[in-house]
């Protein structure tokens, strides 16, 4: 209770520290300038919701509202008006006017005097959160407006601050105040036994994102890139930052040594797709690789018939990118934790990954199944590359799809356990 008073008295110094960084952020001063002024226009839009009740859910990023789509798609919205908050800007911009949901806004950061205006104005009647943003003032006010709260996805590691001896007393605070913990596994239910002290209140049910990954797949039946890739060979660079993008060029150039020549003649395509979407980061890219002799050339561009390497600038369609591959390298998986595993792997792709999967429990389940390749250095990057056009079936498909099966189902049982 100390830590928790503590952190509200120095909210101030944190909300001038916020003001300062936004100066050199672009995401936190986009957030920051229009946060207000869209809580507003969700209250002109509440008042035409008449006798329905408001559901808020919250995704702070793009692969949190991957999670939550399952969600809002089987909300009945005959009954419930459906307020959806973000905090990336570049995921509310892309999403701000989707139909699976009635109004859009941004979060509140997590200082007293805003999140009690955020809840105050919307008034949920269930407050629904995914994946990883817990904010202790959130979770505060919920409370003492009596809103009923429920983490979904819920997901910590061992090594999670959150389980940290010194902070026990304060994490059993914050997340004693959900009525429900929705955890996808009993590794992660045990470790949120270990805060709380009880299981009263954590069911086991899975991950919506297993859901949304197969209905995604379904739907799938666009073109996305040239004809030419569906003929070719194709490794995914997905999600990657920029550590990936040293290890993904130096293996590149080690592994079609002559360029485009070699790329050709393996007909081999390379598919990039980066974290975060930066122009000046993209040129900079494609002038190394053609200082190499790879052409390489963004998505948005007209022309892709003299390059075998397409850098996807692009938001939200790497998931759909995984259809083209048959190998597929998941980024972040040497800094700061891998991403999705599972979206190249209802496509058959083989998939690589970093040895940061602690934070993913499907990437640790891949990895003791043998149906993923852990790869620890360059070399061993260096050698995933080069099976891109060796023999398939480098991995049991039979077992992906039995893990994917059973992995699956998490939706209708979160729903009926909220009572929506």
């Amino acid at each position: 209770m100390l830590l928790y008073i503590f952190y509200i008295i120095i909210s101030p110094v944190l909300y001038l520290l916020l003001n300062i960084f936004r100066l050199f952020s672009y995401k936190i001063n986009e957030h920051w300038i229009n946060e207000k002024k869209l809580l507003i226009h969700v209250k002109e839009k509440i008042t035409s919701a008449k006798n329905k009740k408001i559901i808020l859910l919250h995704a702070a990023s793009a692969g949190e509202f991957e999670q939550i789509k399952p969600i809002l798609k089987k909300i009945n919205k005959n009954k419930f008006f459906i307020v959806q908050s973000f905090t990336s800007p570049t995921i509310y911009k892309k999403e701000k006017n989707n139909p699976l949901f009635d109004i859009s806004c941004y979060h509140s950061y997590d200082f007293l005097w805003s999140s009690y205006l955020f809840f105050k104005t919307i008034k949920p009647y269930k407050y629904i959160i995914t994946r990883h943003d817990v904010w202790p003032t959130h979770m505060l006010i919920c409370k003492l407006l009596n809103i009923e709260s429920y983490y979904i996805n819920a997901n910590i590691h061992k090594n999670s601050i959150w389980s940290y001896r010194f902070l026990q007393s304060f994490s059993r605070k914050i997340f004693s105040q959900f009525k429900i913990i929705f955890v996808p596994s009993n590794q992660i239910n045990n470790l949120f036994i270990n805060i709380l002290g009880s299981s009263s209140s954590i069911i086991i049910v899975g991950d919506s994102r297993f859901d949304q990954i197969l209905d995604r797949k379904k739907d799938n039946n666009y073109s996305l890139l040239p004809m030419k890739y569906k003929k070719m060979n194709n490794i995914i660079f997905g999600s990657y930052d920029a550590f990936d993008e040293d290890l993904i060029f130096n293996s590149l150039i080690k592994v079609f040594y002559n360029g485009d020549k070699d790329l050709k003649k393996r007909k081999a395509g390379i598919i990039l797709v980066p974290h975060e979407v930066k122009v000046q980061t993209i040129n900079s890219l494609i002038k190394k690789l053609k200082n190499k002799m790879i052409t390489a050339i963004k998505l948005s561009d007209n022309s892709h018939d003299n390059a075998n390497v397409i850098i996807v600038d692009r938001v939200g369609i790497l998931a759909d990118l995984y259809k083209y591959a048959r190998l597929a390298y998941v980024g972040s998986g040497f800094t700061t934790g891998v991403h999705s595993v599972i979206e190249p792997a209802v496509y058959g792709c083989t998939v690589g990954h970093g040895p940061n999967i602690e934070l993913l429990d499907e990437a640790k389940d891949m990895f003791n199944n043998n149906i993923s390749h852990l790869l620890k250095s360059q070399n061993d990057l260096t050698e995933f590359i080069d099976l891109i056009d060796k023999p398939k079936k480098l991995f049991n498909e039979d077992i992906v799809k039995k893990y994917i099966s059973n992995s699956s189902g998490a939706t209708i049982r979160i729903l009926k356990e909220i009572g929506l």
